[in-house]
């Protein structure tokens, strides 16, 4: 099952040559294979007239390969993770000026979001649209003034932020944890769109 799953990734794009529009979803977690773009089996995985991808896959490592220069004109791009791992050295890490919409989700927590999240969201500077779904495990809140200094304030093209972030804090010292009232003051001066 694995194979036929990877050489339908690998023939897809050589067979469609002019596709612009693609989603590859796999219905369950457990049944997701990673692309390991690294693979032999995988080398014509590319394409210059692709502009909308919606993917599942497996891992952190298979979204930066699929930002890694081989989508060149993708425009939109939806990838829903079962786990965001410590990511492997990946070449091209360039900015993403053509991407305009881009959604990442994932239900499973992970402890790297500061040194993953937003360095890629970073990397997208012409973002229009962005949709962030993920659960973390960090020592503090997640709160507006963090998303607006870290992403919106970054994002000067930025029109429309959805967001379902799942915060599970380590509580150290609960004299300094935040109140419900202080953190939705935080997002005062989000429009709500």
């Amino acid at each position: 099952m694995i194979l036929s799953a990877k050489n339908i990734c690998n023939h897809i794009l050589t067979v469609f040559t002019s596709l612009i529009s693609l989603t590859l979803y796999e219905s369950s977690y457990k049944k997701r294979i990673p692309l390991l773009f690294d693979d032999a089996f995988l080398p014509t995985f590319r394409s210059s007239t692709l502009l909308k991808l919606k993917i599942r896959v497996q891992c952190f490592d298979d979204c930066l390969y699929l930002l890694d220069g081989r989508f060149n004109q993708l425009h939109t791009l939806c990838v829903d993770l079962t786990h965001i791992n410590e990511p492997d050295e990946i070449k091209n890490q360039g900015n993403l000026p053509n991407l305009k919409c881009f959604s990442l989700s994932c239900n499973f927590g992970t402890n790297h979001y500061d040194e993953l999240i937003p360095p890629l969201l970073h990397r997208m500077p012409n973002l229009e649209q962005l949709g962030l779904y993920v659960a973390i495990f960090v020592d503090t809140f997640i709160d507006g003034n963090h998303l607006k200094k870290n992403i919106i304030n970054r994002m000067s093209r930025l029109n429309q932020f959805k967001f379902y972030i799942r915060s599970f804090v380590y509580i150290r010292n609960q004299v300094n944890f935040p109140s419900t009232e202080d953190i939705q003051r935080t997002f005062i001066d989000f429009q709500n769109n």
